[in-house]
């Protein structure tokens, strides 16, 4: 037990607890490739929150697709014979597909973007996929637990010092179980697939009838890795990814990273959390 003190996904309030299965799930024209997946072992749903401000938890990494297997060549005639084709593809399925268009402006952000940064919209995620909203539950739902667990710790230098704080947790990753699921939809899919989420808040505390409440300023911090993975697949289509993952290899395409932030003010009652929390799913609580 020692060692999950220093392990910033632990919370000590969330029982469940398994390891993280490997996932094939791939996007194509999107083509979807795998994603970032947590590099701790095992790994426990929700995090462990600190007070302090926001800090990127240190254990995020991700993998490099087909750079982690291949080394960089130049292109070939064949190469760009093939970039035309997908060049080509994207186009006809912008024009044909609609509902896939969060996939298709990373696709194109992969084959123009030259690796720079990319934004994307959790909100959209949320409003358009039910993995995005039973994920958006649970992490208000952690975040919560966490503020308490926090507030038990510390709760005379708390009152005594302050009645504003804030907080900030670890990674949990999104895409191998229910609490924090893989995207639903094939656009989702194909745009973040698997993914790794941070919450941090800020805390105001007050009474109200003897009671103590919290009222908690929240940012979901979404993280995801675009590329492509040798020997894995799309989901929808099946074509493989070392079709696109050779442009990776050749300079035609490049991996990308992309971040999302989205903001949620939580209040309520402390103690109540068992009996009205956030989450659809059921979560084993101590």
């Amino acid at each position: 037990m020692g060692g999950r003190k220093n392990d910033p996904n632990w919370n000590p309030r969330v029982r469940n607890q398994g390891n993280p299965n490997s996932r094939g799930l791939q996007r194509d024209a999107g083509v979807v490739p795998s994603q970032a997946s947590s590099v701790l072992s095992p790994r426990f749903f929700g995090a462990r929150y600190v007070l302090g401000a926001p800090i990127r938890p240190a254990s995020i990494q991700f993998d490099n697709g087909f750079l982690d297997k291949f080394s960089k060549r130049s292109p070939t005639a064949s190469d760009y014979v093939a970039l035309a084709k997908w060049k080509a593809k994207l186009k006809v399925a912008e024009e044909l597909r609609p509902d896939l268009a969060d996939a298709l402006q990373a696709y194109r952000h992969f084959l123009e973007g030259k690796g720079r940064p990319r934004t994307f919209s959790y909100e959209r995620y949320v409003l358009n996929d039910e993995s995005g909203r039973v994920t958006l539950a649970n992490a208000m739902l952690d975040i919560q637990d966490g503020l308490e667990e926090i507030w038990e710790t510390n709760r005379l230098e708390l009152i005594s010092n302050l009645k504003a704080f804030s907080i900030t947790g670890g990674q949990i990753s999104c895409g191998s179980d229910s609490l924090f699921p893989y995207p639903a939809t094939e656009n989702w899919q194909k745009a973040i697939g698997g993914h790794i989420i941070w919450l941090s808040g800020n805390v105001t505390v007050s009474k109200q009838d003897g009671d103590t409440w919290f009222a908690l300023d929240m940012t979901l911090h979404a993280e995801d890795r675009y590329n492509f993975n040798p020997g894995q697949k799309d989901i929808a289509t099946g074509i493989p990814d070392s079709d696109n993952g050779i442009f990776e290899i050749t300079g035609l395409g490049n991996q990308f990273d992309q971040t999302a932030e989205l903001r949620r003010i939580v209040k309520w009652k402390y103690g109540t959390l068992a009996k009205t929390g956030s989450s659809s799913v059921n979560r084993p609580r101590s």
